[in-house]
């Protein structure tokens, strides 16, 4: 399959699901949170744990986790909180993505 319905398939399950979550879920900065930690997962899944395919690659990493993710919906929570909520939101939003992928990556990669 070309790269382009390979990514754009990807988008459109990803955003679906990220607004299926999202809605089920108490709260946007809640939702967000979770979303965007499951598609750091499934990126680094994608890209450290298993032998894709650079089509796979494309459909699961640029495609589907770019349209699971959402940082438009991140700076949009981020410009809606005072400093130091907003702050602690984005520190804990960036440390759990990297521990995350430090986890997936273990010492296999470099």
């Amino acid at each position: 399959m070309k790269p382009l319905p390979l990514v754009a398939l990807g988008g459109i399950a990803g955003s679906l699901l990220r607004w299926q979550l999202i809605e089920a879920l108490p709260s946007l900065s809640l939702g967000v949170f979770i979303v965007n930690q499951l598609g750091v997962l499934i990126a680094g899944i994608v890209a450290y744990r298993i032998s894709a395919t650079p089509s796979q690659k494309l459909f699961w990493i640029t495609g589907f986790a770019g349209g699971f993710t959402t940082l438009s919906s991140f700076a949009f929570i981020l410009q809606g909180s005072n400093l130091i909520s907003g702050f602690g939101y984005a520190f804990t939003s960036l440390l759990i993505s990297l521990l995350i992928l430090n986890l997936v990556r273990g010492k296999s990669r470099a």
